[in-house]
This record gives C-alpha cells, sequence and structure tokens, in this order.
C-alpha cells in the first residue's frame, strides 16, 4: 500500500494524506469536481456503469450442488452522490515521507537507493482482497443480514453449509468469535469443563474469551508434535471427572484442523473418528476450530464434509486460505444454527449489509482448491531449499511440513528467532552486490527457538524462489561472521 501526501494548489493551506491502493480502489478528497477511480496505478475518470451480473457459479470437486445451480446475483451500479470530486488538473502525487509501502509491526530501514522486493510470511492474513474480489464487493446485492434479508450473506451460508456437510452456517465477522459462539451453544452452564490442548488457538490466542465471556472451564492437555491428543489421557480426563462431585463437568472436546502451533498439521480421519466415538461414549460434544480446514482437506485429498462430519460444530475462517478480507462461518446442526445466532446478536456480531464482505468470500471460495494447493506445493519448496543448504545455524523437520505452515528451529543461543527475523526482513547494499537481488522477507517469531512462515495466495513460486536465496544469504553471513 502506497501513501502518498497530495496538496492541492486550489487549497494553499491543506494537505490530505491519501492513500493509493491500486486497481479499483477510490480515492477521497473534499470539494474537488469530476468522479476518478484509481487503476492500474493511473488516475482515471469514470462515469455511472450500467447493470452487470456478479456471478457466484462455484465448480470443482468441492462443490457440485453450486455448480449444477450456477445462481447469479445481479445489482445495479449507480454512481453515488459521494462519489469524489477531482479538478480538471489533478494535484501532484509526492511520497509521504516516513510511511512504507507495507505495514509492519516494526520499524526496518533499506538504503535509498535499493529497490527493494517484499515477501511477507508472517501470515496468510496479511492478504489483499483481489481485483476480482473488490468488483464483487461493488456490485454485491445486500440487505439487512440481522433480518436474514442479505442474499449474498444467505448464498455464501448455503454454499458453506454444503461444503461442510452441515445443515446450516452463520457469517460472523470472526474466527475468534465463531469459536467463542461454539462454546457458549455447547456448554450451557457456567463453569462447564472444555478439554483441549495447551498450545490450541481457542486456549492461546483469543484472550481466554471463553473464561471471560462464557464463564467455562479449560481442562488442557499436552499437544502431541502432529497436534492430536493423546486419547488414553483425554479418557482418563472425562472418567475423572464423572467419578468425582468436585470436578467440573466436561461438555465439550475442541481440536484444531489443521493445528497451527504445531505448524500446520492435519489431524488424520482415523484419528478425528476416534475422538467422536469416544465424546458420543460419555455424551460430550465435539467444536472443530477449523480456521484452516480447507487446507487439511486438500492435503487429505477429501472434501472437508468428510472432516467435518467428525464433529458436532466447525468453524471456517475466510480471511486465511481463501483470502477474503474479513470473516468466518461457524456450521453445524439447524438447531445449533438457530441458538448460535441469538449468542452472536450477544455478543455485537450481527452485520446488517454484510454482503460486500460475503462476495468477496464466494470469489475466493470458487477457486480455493488451486489456491491452497499452490500454496502447500510453495511451503514444501522451500523447506526442501532450507534443508539442502545444510546449515548448523538452523532447521526444519520436511516431515511436518504438511500444509502451508512451516517452522524453522533455531541451534545456536545468539541466533534468536526474532535475530532472524530481522536479518531476514533487512536489505542491504552488500546483499544486492552478493545476489542481484534486494529482497525483503518477512516472518513471524514463535517460541524461544522457533519461527514461522505461512504461505497464502499472494506469495508466488518466485517469491518462494527470492525467500530461500535470502535464507541462504543470510546464513552464509551469519556463518562467517
Amino acid at each position: 500500500m502506497l501513501h502518498f501526501l497530495i496538496t492541492a494548489p486550489r487549497i494553499p493551506q491543506r494537505a490530505w494524506l491519501w492513500r493509493y491502493q491500486g486497481t479499483g480502489a477510490l480515492l477521497k478528497h473534499p470539494g474537488l469536481t469530476d468522479q476518478c477511480r484509481a487503476s492500474n496505478g493511473r488516475f482515471v475518470r469514470t462515469g455511472p456503469k450500467k447493470s452487470r451480473p456478479l456471478c457466484t457459479s462455484l465448480g470443482g470437486f468441492w462443490f457440485p450442488g453450486a455448480q449444477a445451480r450456477r445462481r447469479c446475483l445481479f445489482v445495479a451500479i449507480q454512481a453515488s452522490p459521494l462519489a469524489p470530486r477531482w479538478p480538471q488538473e489533478l494535484p501532484a502525487l509526492v511520497p509521504f515521507p516516513g510511511v512504507g509501502s507495507t505495514p509492519s509491526y516494526h520499524t526496518r530501514s533499506h538504503p535509498a537507493e535499493v529497490e527493494c522486493h517484499v515477501v511477507d510470511l508472517r501470515s496468510d492474513t496479511v492478504t489483499r482482497p483481489s481485483p476480482k474480489m473488490r468488483q464483487a464487493m461493488a456490485q454485491a446485492k445486500v440487505g439487512d443480514d440481522d433480518y436474514g434479508e442479505d442474499p449474498t450473506v444467505n448464498e455464501l451460508q448455503r454454499v458453506v453449509a454444503e461444503l461442510l456437510g452441515m445443515e446450516e452456517a452463520l457469517f460472523v465477522p470472526t474466527a475468534t468469535m465463531a469459536n467463542l459462539i461454539a462454546v457458549m451453544c455447547h456448554c450451557r452452564r457456567r463453569g462447564a469443563q472444555v478439554l483441549l490442548g495447551k498450545e490450541a488457538h481457542i486456549h492461546i490466542f483469543e484472550h481466554g474469551g471463553i473464561a471471560q465471556v462464557a464463564g467455562v472451564h479449560s481442562e488442557t492437555l499436552q499437544d502431541l508434535p502432529d497436534g492430536t491428543l493423546d486419547l488414553e489421557e483425554l479418557e482418563h480426563k472425562i472418567q475423572q471427572a464423572h467419578r468425582s462431585q468436585y470436578h467440573p463437568r466436561p461438555e465439550l472436546i475442541c481440536l484444531e484442523n489443521t493445528h497451527c502451533s504445531a505448524g500446520g498439521r492435519v489431524l488424520p480421519l482415523q484419528y478425528l473418528q476416534k475422538v467422536h466415538q469416544l465424546a458420543q461414549k460419555y455424551g460430550l460434544q465435539i467444536h472443530i476450530d477449523g480456521a484452516r480446514v480447507l487446507n487439511a482437506a486438500v492435503a487429505l485429498g477429501v472434501p472437508p464434509s468428510q472432516i467435518a462430519q467428525h464433529c458436532d460444530s466447525i468453524s471456517l475462517c475466510l480471511s486465511k486460505g481463501v483470502g477474503a478480507p474479513a470473516g468466518a462461518l461457524l456450521a453445524g446442526a439447524r438447531e445449533f444454527i438457530t441458538e448460535a445466532w441469538r449468542v452472536r446478536k450477544l455478543l455485537g456480531g450481527g452485520m446488517r449489509q454484510a454482503g460486500v464482505l460475503a462476495a468477496a468470500a464466494l470469489v475466493g471460495l470458487n477457486h480455493v482448491e488451486e489456491t491452497l494447493k499452490r500454496d502447500h506445493d510453495n511451503a514444501r519448496r522451500f523447506a526442501q531449499g532450507a534443508s539442502a543448504i545444510a546449515s548448523p545455524l538452523c532447521s526444519i523437520n520436511l516431515a511436518a511440513v504438511e500444509t502451508n505452515i512451516l517452522m524453522v528451529r533455531t541451534l545456536l543461543p545468539w541466533l534468536t528467532p526474532s535475530k532472524l527475523c530481522e536479518l531476514m526482513e533487512a536489505v542491504s547494499a552488500e546483499e544486492v552486490a552478493a545476489t542481484g537481488q534486494a529482497t525483503s522477507v518477512r516472518l513471524f517469531p514463535w517460541g524461544k527457538h522457533c519461527l514461522r512462515a505461512v504461505w497464502h495466495c499472494d506469495v508466488s513460486p518466485r517469491d518462494t524462489q527470492l525467500s530461500g536465496n535470502k535464507l541462504r544469504f543470510v546464513l552464509d553471513n551469519c556463518k562467517q561472521q
């Protein structure tokens, strides 16, 4: 994202900070004439457009029903009275000092004369809507979703429910909210117990919402390296609670698929089946945090419904592998989703014209299989190249790279994950002289001896190759020093 300081000759005492976002981004400036749109890096005037269809025909292995129906949503695009106005002569665009072209969690400096190529592997949440998504959002037919009247949201909910083999699905702002709603719907009594892994996203990265908001007690188990839980320990915890009048009553088991802290590991179908049988034996429910469940389905080569059949509810994040800007879904039985709607309202998650977000998700789902396969291939290719370096400074477990996430383990005390992340992000004239390319690779420190890299739809095979080259350069430099 480029930030510009724009000064208008007609308004000498005012300066405006504009944000130029590339294809299809409208820039606003009060008091200016004519309508203008930024398109492919250029400013051009545009007028009102005629009506045209927004097709959401989803096809392929996962969407046989949707492929047959090929439903289309129509919307008339009208000129808005609030559209930005521009003068006959456009003001000059000047880079705003101190604002980088890519947002950052921390500052970094590059030589002014070096043109830097940035590859952001911190997370698959850093993606930006594609031009097709932006177009779909602009054309989306909307209504009041809180009344159930937004046709695009309703279509998304129907598509995802079918995708996951569930009766219904509910569109919510975030996957964190989807998980919290699920726990609140399954655990009606305050003080009820949820069994989950110590490294589960729900337990570590969602601010203890199930305790703060739902009043639910977490009983944690040690996660195994592949993201699973030991079934004997799980059953022992359940039996221990059932035998004692002092223990909280377990009501829910939460699983995570794929498992983020385990490096995107996929839970085997046979394992899910055994957990399901165990839950049925003791009358417990199962919720799957399926933020990346589509990655799991692609890795296993099965429809997502084959994973979801082993649980009572499942969440799906749209701003990760799907590449949409926001949103998530919670899927389950019809009665469960009815109650989930009420809890969503309680948590402030009811939205109105949310079809503008749902439209982007429908576009992403249309080609998500192809996207995720490419992400997995790129992650695997990087892991193989990094392993081939055979550096004594860090290592990657190739067997653990199953989807789009990989963990790099540092092996020496002085090379901390944060230090290696800094070195991978920094760019120097020395690097340009040695490699002929200035590449800034953004990674995420993950624990005391580990850092994380995540592939997504905005990372190409070339980006992957450049990232591998950068790692080799950094490790060689560290070894020499």
